[in-house]
Order: C-alpha cells, then structure tokens, then sequence
C-alpha cells in the first residue's frame, strides 16, 4: 500500500460539524445545476413557442445521459473515497484518471447512437414536422459536445471523493454564470455574433461547460496530482472500470425508478383533470425546492461514509447516519410548518388559477408531513451505494416506487380521490424511511462482525 498525500480528514474529528462543511457548498451547486436548465428555458422561450417545445422535448435524452453520469460518477467516488480510507494512493489516481477515461469512452457511444436516431427517436417522443429542425438544430450542436457535459460532471465527484465539495461547487456555480451570459450572446446575436437561436442555446452550453472542464482537469491534476500519465494497460484500465461500473450501473438503474414512478403517479393524477395535474407539476417544483438541503446533505454523506469504509471505522459511520437522519427529521418538521402555512401562496406564485392553487395547496399540506423520513431513505440510499452495496439501494428505491408508492397511490385515489392519493404517498415516504433505517442498521451490524472477523 502507497502512503497518500491527500489525507483521509474524514476519518476524525467532530462527526457533525464535518458533515455541515461538507455539505453547505452542495447546496451552491444544486442550485447551480437547477438554475442552469431555467435559464436556457427562459431564453429560449423569448423565440418562441416551436423552440421552446423542442428543447422541452429533448430533456428526456439529456435527462437519460445525466442519469447515467451521475452513476458513474457515484462509482467514481465510492472507489476513490474507500481507496483514500486505505492509504492507498496509486489506486486512488487509478480510478480518479480511469473514471474521465471511462466517461470519455461512453461518450463517443452515447453521441454516435444520438446522432444516429434523432430523428426516429424524436418522432416517438412526439416531435412533429414543426418542431423538428429546431430539435435537430439544438441537438447536433449537443451530441458532438457531450464530453464537455458529461466529463466535468465526473471529475467533480472525484473531487467530492477528496472530501472538497467547495471547488466543485465553485466550478459549477461559475459555468451557470458563464452560460447566463453567453445564452443572449449566442441565441439573440450581439456585434460581430449572429444569432443562432436554440443552437445557441447549444452553443453556450457547450462553451460554458467547456470552461468547467478545463478548470476541473486543471484542479485535478496540477493541484490535487490526481491523474496519471503513464498507460496502465488494458488489463488494469478494464479492472478500473469494471471496479467502477460495479456501483455506478446499478445507481444508473435505481436513478431511473423514481422518474419512471412518478411518471405512473402523474397518469394517477391525470384522472383528476388538468387542473390537478398543474397542482401537481406546481407542488412537486416547491417540494423539489425545500427538500434542496436533504439532497445537498445526502451528496455530503457520500465522502464521508467513504472514507470511514475504506479506514474501517464503522463506528463512525453509523453515528453520521444517525446524525444525517435526525437533521432530516427537523429539516422536515420545518418543511412540514411552512408549507402549511405558505403553501398556497407558494403555489399562487406559479398560477393564479384557484383550482389548481388549492391542489397544489393540499399536495404540500399533506406530503410535508412525510418529507423528513423521505430524506432519511434518501441519505441511506447514498451511503448504501458508497459502501459497496447499491444492490441494497436499487431494493430500497424499488421498494418506495412500486411496492409503496404506487400501490398506495392506486388506493388512495380509488377510495379517498386526489388527496387519498397525496396521503397514500405521503404514508409510503414514512414507511420507506422506517424500512430504510431499519436495513442499515441490519447493513452496519453485518459490516462491523465481518470488520471484527477481518480484524
């Protein structure tokens, strides 16, 4: 084992404040990354309604990519965190270099496939002879600059790994900046710049995101030493990778069960009217919104738990768990409190209609009650997967999709209307946040007698 000059900082010291530090610049990027895909909206839809409709209609494959991003990002830094844990750091550089490599690599098969089937593609999803060239306008400036989507998105998780969730946040703050800028410059035209409409939405992605890119390789190898140079050979690239898919695969998978389920949800709603579902579009946009810091909370467990695996300290990760899931508690008492207080002026801010107003009213009165133990299941589910198991995490987010959620949903409605349906959901987020604590405490206990057999 090679001595590391990164240091395993997470391994001591004060469990709660650590975890707050870790956590507040996540925030920052959160927003950074909702904030990004508002402001191309809202340019884009000053050109009008064809253009705004396809660029809505190219989020589901951009939706696709960013979910099999994110999991091998998860992949990434499951195996760097536990690898700084140990000490070990030629492995540590390994899997920070082979996971851009890896990334790189499934990009030119992502954008040689996209670009081969935009057009039967986009038909299915509903594009028409109108919508069409403004679809393929965004989407063949898009494809061929994937790699500066995707690879920035990686190398900040391994930065993350590190127990740094600052730079990142910094990197992405700063490209959503840079895409706010470049939007109008690229889609409208200014001097010597002729406007491009949505492919300069494109454009200004792709540049700003360009600009993460180089900042993120810049930190990761000139500050941290992060990436190799040397060619490991195929035989250990491929062991670095399939060491990486291992996690990230099936946190890919489990990524897609929630969307899929609330698209389900969304059909139960529907039977209710439009004026349901807008109530429902609304209510879930504010209830994404507040549940920001259990999300910000839970992408700070991940270095943490991480670290504390690979140094065997399971003691440690317990009590973080312990403490991740009592803030989530108060988190949701105070969601809980405001939403019943404001959540109809929150929802009067997206429409005046009063129908849809007091659905999206009683979606936020009775859901808040359950987003505490929402967030505990959420915080599980991340550490699950740092520590090797994200098999345990797909059961838990299909467990709460179809096992909870749906059912629970389909009952509500059938006997109670729509708010039986928001209180069936409601009762499946308390009862997959109980069944969620319960198994990592079964998890830990089967962690701490193989650490005590190792031992």
């Amino acid at each position: 084992m090679n001595s590391s000059p990164i240091s395993a900082r997470l391994i001591s010291g004060p469990i709660a404040s650590g975890l707050i530090s870790l956590s507040a610049p996540m925030l920052l990027a959160i927003l950074s990354m909702m904030a990004f895909n508002l402001i191309d909206t809202f340019f884009v839809a000053r050109l009008g309604t064809l253009p705004l409709a396809a660029l809505t209609l190219t989020f589901p494959v951009v939706m696709v990519v960013s979910t099999f991003t994110i999991g091998i990002g998860v992949g990434a830094m499951a195996a760097i965190s536990r690898s700084i844990g140990q000490g070990d750091w030629s492995r540590i550089r390994r899997y920070a270099t082979d996971s851009l490599t890896l990334s790189a690599a499934c990009v030119i098969v992502l954008t040689a496939g996209g670009l081969a089937t935009v057009e039967p593609l986009f038909r299915a999803l509903g594009a028409t002879d109108a919508t069409m060239p403004f679809v393929k306008s965004y989407l063949y400036v898009w494809y061929p600059g994937m790699v500066f989507f995707v690879v920035p998105m990686i190398g900040n998780n391994v930065m993350r790994a590190t127990g740094d969730t600052l730079t990142p946040s910094i990197i992405m703050a700063g490209g959503m900046l840079a895409n706010t800028l470049l939007d109008p410059l690229f889609i409208f035209g200014l001097g010597p710049v002729p406007g491009m409409g949505i492919a300069g939405a494109a454009i200004a992605s792709l540049v700003s995101r360009g600009l993460m890119l180089g900042v993120s390789l810049w930190v990761l190898y000139f500050r941290n030493g992060l990436l190799c140079r040397p060619w490991p050979g195929l035989a250990t690239l491929f062991e670095s990778w399939k060491t990486i898919l291992a996690t990230g695969l099936v946190v890919a998978v489990s990524n897609a069960v929630v969307p899929i389920a609330t698209g389900i949800i969304t059909r139960i709603v529907s039977a209710f009217g439009a004026e349901a579902v807008a109530g429902f579009g609304v209510a879930t946009r504010i209830e994404a919104l507040g549940f920001t810091l259990i999300i910000a909370l839970s992408t700070g467990v991940s270095p943490f738990v991480g670290q504390n695996y690979g140094a065997q300290k399971i003691d440690r990760i317990q009590k973080g768990l312990q403490f991740a899931s009592r803030f989530s508690l108060v988190w949701g008492a105070v969601l809980a409190a405001v939403f019943v207080l404001l959540g109809g002026r929150f929802a009067a801010l997206f429409t005046k209609d009063p129908h849809v107003v007091s659905c999206a009213r009683m979606y936020l009165w009775i859901l808040g009650a359950s987003l505490g133990l929402r967030g505990v299941h959420q915080i599980i589910w991340t550490a699950l997967n740092v520590i090797g198991r994200p098999y345990d995490s797909l059961i838990l987010e299909g467990i709460l999709a179809f096992c909870l959620w749906i059912p629970f949903a389909l009952m509500g409605a059938h006997f109670f209307g729509i708010s039986g349906e928001f209180f069936g959901l409601s009762l499946a987020n308390i009862v997959a946040g109980i069944i969620a604590f319960l198994w990592a405490n079964r998890v830990i206990s089967i962690e701490k007698r193989k650490m005590q057999v190792l031992g």
